[in-house]
């Protein structure tokens, strides 16, 4: 009896200090479960760590190796390919995913570059990857032989007598077509406690974003799934086993009716297992109100989004994109609050037309409309988006720039060959509109949001400011332009930050690899990390806190007593305030730290109140004392987010980026 065809699936994590990847490799499960239906003769076994997929070659080399390609992991995947290749010059690689080019020039250039894959699967990959393998059985498992037949292999291109053969497009399937690769055990083997498990309930966009890779009409009908959904989740539910959370790589959660009925088998499952306690996903960018539904249903596992890039009507007409109105964008956003709903929003530094004021216009529209989160990200020239064409790049002036990609290096080996893998991206710097300097700029007041707005870590001076009339964001610009005014160690977290965006940038992508292979040892041990951002929060909270702290609350004295509104009670009030702002969240990863001290307001009621209550309802007849210590929950989540992140830098900014709700772990007060 014949054996089994054996292939191996592969979406690699670089492992350093903290993984660059933490989900379960959902793509590759989903390829692998539809070749397993359909072709059972086939054996199938997925790779998420570098050693364990080089175990498994030194073991028992497979017959066919293919390659999830990720802009986090196509360089140490292609490294892999390289020493395959010196080895065992006849095992087909495939490569597949979004991470490629489909403009002519982008195909073409890839091709040149990486010439040791033998196919790539474009689009969605399935079909098409069982179509594959059917003409390399019957080609006796030979690329060359299956790359001289005709005709063209469907959503797959490959090199033939030194030229590029583009298969046509498969039609999209149905999500009920593919089975649950949980169900079928294929992801067993991920359920550690490093990873997060990742589902899909949809697939596809009906918006056409210029940045986006599926703002492609390819990809504009939106496939549902809900047939074998629940039992998939119970069957995640028992097995969990790392971080309660769960991924959902769905592009509008919420924003489709039938997202009501996954919601309440989430919801089920929490109350069943506790889990999942955080549900990573993009919400709806239309339908609102349903997805404050849904944040609701699920007690707060889920953000209420709104990714709207830019606030600036230039440039949205650039992008061909539209937003909800900014009133009715405040109004959701206040409700959201309301009922302790998260909210988060998006804004894309350097899209066509963008300039300071505009960025400065849109974050501070983010803020106004209440939304305690703001992603602020840099435009990436992603493959297959209608920005990173030489039209647009011209169009508009676009400068770009290469950067290592956070946490995404390292040093491997297969079979006794050793080598290094560096990640990388293209990002932009300036275009016509926004200089390099005003690029830098904006970066530096995207920190400033960071550090004093984001996850509300000054919930005590903004419900202050809301409460009295006063802008917010104003308040933010003020400590913004005296940044570098409130003595060295701040300003000098501002000029690492400023390095960190002009100093490891290069023109190209092998001036960064060749410096990056020198320098590999170095990048590894280092604890701050190469996350310019994520290292300037984690530097200003955990290390800059009190100081930090203390110039924020005498900038707003300052500021109050400008506008004639700082008198004795005010004053009394701020004092005491930040004595508790700083206890309730200096050293806030030990748990065992706990503080009792006499105040003369009612912090207990303050904090339930989230700060919305006046000076005078809380003023106590006498001083009390109070308790301020983690509660058990409390405790459990933060040991949590030390296993996951380790007590080191990188890993402790990382945290802080993932979970923007930062505030649901500060200690809380309680009378003694």
């Amino acid at each position: 009896m014949r054996k089994k065809t054996l292939v191996y699936l592969a979406d690699l994590t670089h492992r350093g200090l903290v993984l660059s990847s933490n989900v379960f490799p959902l793509s590759i499960g989903l390829i692998g479960a539809y070749l397993i239906k359909k072709r059972p003769d086939i054996e199938v076994e997925l790779f998420k760590y570098p050693e364990d997929l080089s175990a498994a070659i030194e073991k028992l080399k497979p017959d066919v190796i293919a390659f999830a390609n990720y802009s986090w992991n196509f360089h140490i995947s292609y490294e892999y390919a390289r020493v395959i290749k010196s080895l065992w010059p006849d095992m087909p690689v495939i490569f597949g995913g979004p991470n490629y080019g489909m403009e002519q020039a982008e195909v073409s250039d890839f091709w040149e570059k990486y010439n040791l894959i033998d196919f790539y699967v474009v689009r969605e990959g399935e079909e098409a990857f069982v179509r594959l393998m059917d003409s390399l059985l019957a080609h006796e498992i030979s690329p060359s032989l299956v790359k001289s037949g005709l005709p063209a292999l469907p959503n797959c291109h490959y090199l033939s007598g030194g030229k590029v053969i583009t298969g046509p497009d498969l039609p999209r399937l149905t999500l009920e077509e593919i089975p649950s690769p949980y169900l079928m055990g294929l992801m067993d083997k991920f359920f550690d406690e490093s990873l997060g498990p990742m589902i899909h309930t949809t697939r596809g966009c009906p918006f056409s974003c210029a940045f986006c890779t599926e703002g492609a009409p390819y990809y504009n009908i939106v496939e549902q799934r809900m047939e074998t959904l629940s039992e998939e989740l119970h069957y995640i539910a028992q097995r969990v086993r790392g971080p309660l959370d769960l991924y959902i790589s769905d592009a509008n959660f919420g924003m489709f009716k039938q997202d009501i009925d996954k919601a309440q088998i989430l919801a089920d499952m929490q109350k069943e297992y506790g889990y999942p306690k955080y549900i990573h996903v993009s919400t709806g960018k239309n339908q609102k109100e349903r997805v404050l539904d849904i944040a609701k249903m699920l007690d707060g596992a889920v953000s209420m989004a709104a990714s709207l890039q830019s606030t600036d009507p230039v440039v949205l007409k650039n992008v061909s994109r539209s937003n909800i109105s900014i009133s009715k964008l405040t109004a959701v956003g206040k409700l959201a609050n309301k009922v302790e709903a998260g909210t988060y929003s998006e804004i894309i530094l350097g899209l066509p037309g963008d300039t300071f004021k505009a960025h400065s216009q849109s974050l501070e529209d983010c803020v106004n409309a209440n939304f305690d989160n703001i992603r602020m990200y840099q435009l990436i020239m992603l493959p297959q988006t209608e920005l990173n064409t030489p039209a647009s790049r011209e169009k508009f002036g676009m400068k770009s720039k290469h950067r290592v990609m956070p946490r995404s290096f390292g040093k491997y080996s297969l079979a006794g060959h050793e080598f290094i893998a560096v990640e990388s991206e293209e990002i932009l710097v300036e275009n016509s509109t926004l200089s390099f300097e005003d690029y830098i700029s904006c970066r530096e007041l995207d920190l400033t949001v960071e550090l004093v707005h984001n996850g509300k870590i000054y919930e005590e001076l903004q419900s202050f400011c809301e409460a009295s009339g006063l802008s917010w964001f104003q308040f933010i610009l003020r400590f913004y332009e005296n940044r570098r005014n409130y003595g060295i160690e701040i300003s000098t977290m501002y000029d690492d930050f400023k390095a960190g965006l002009t100093d490891r940038l290069w023109d190209t992508r092998e001036q960064l690899a060749d410096a990056a292979a020198k320098g590999i040892d170095e990048m590894l041990a280092n604890e701050r990390g190469t996350n310019e951002m994520s290292m300037g929060k984690a530097t200003g909270f955990f290390l800059l806190f009190e100081k930090i702290n203390n110039v924020l609350f005498d900038e707003m004295k300052k500021w109050l007593a400008e506008l004639g509104k700082l008198d004795a009670e005010v004053e009394c009030y701020f004092d005491e305030i930040r004595r508790f702002s700083r206890l309730r969240k200096v050293d806030l990863m030990d748990c065992d730290v706990e503080h009792v001290e006499s105040f003369v307001f009612d912090i207990e009621a303050l904090a339930e109140s989230h700060f919305t209550l006046s000076p005078e309802r809380v003023k106590l007849p006498q001083p009390r004392q109070f308790r301020i210590s983690h509660q058990p929950e409390q405790y459990k989540q933060i040991k949590g987010y030390v296993k996951e992140f380790g007590r080191h830098h990188d890993g402790m900014g990382k945290m802080l980026m993932r979970y923007p709700h930062i505030h649901r772990i500060f200690r809380r007060p309680q009378i003694v």
